[in-house]
């Protein structure tokens, strides 16, 4: 299936395209013209999307991971976000190039991908801030970090 599937990152012109398909998933979201988004497609046709929020520090912020309906259960999260990943270079100031706030049920995916549990202590102060009113608003998500430059495990590779 994802054989014929093309991968990109969205220009700015094209948002307004990954904004429907978002809809068309019950996701009220509106990418900014700032933020990284990246889609997968068969046909023509939106079948997965996710986003990467830059911030001043060199990091970004993984949001609105969505695969379709119809493409669920077969691979694509997994395969755009592996795309994805391999698009980010460590910075010289952060161990970890990408954070997510990822839904209990989906923490053993991200682990799966190199993503590490982290607390609050171990990330940059905008992402403990957030993290911090998600947590006082009892939403349940999960901080956690990838970088391409650290093992499974949480440390640096030589």
């Amino acid at each position: 299936m994802l054989n014929d599937s093309i991968f990109k990152c969205v220009d700015e012109l094209r948002l307004p395209l990954v904004n429907r398909f978002y809809a068309n998933c019950n996701y009220n979201v509106k990418c900014g013209r700032h933020d990284r988004v990246f889609s997968l497609s068969q046909q023509g046709k939106i079948i997965a999307a996710a986003r990467l929020m830059p911030h001043h520090q060199g990091h970004f912020l993984l949001r609105n991971l969505c695969v379709a309906p119809e493409a669920r259960n077969q691979g694509v999260a997994t395969y755009l976000l592996t795309k994805i990943l391999a698009e980010l270079i460590p910075t010289a100031s952060s161990t970890v190039s990408c954070y997510c706030y990822a839904l209990p049920h989906l923490q053993n995916f991200y682990l799966a991908l190199g993503f590490t549990h982290l607390t609050i202590e171990q990330v940059p102060q905008d992402i403990a801030e957030t993290h911090l009113r998600n947590c006082a608003r009892k939403r349940g998500w999960v901080l956690m970090g990838y970088s391409n430059n650290l093992r499974n495990d949480g440390h640096k590779q030589n």
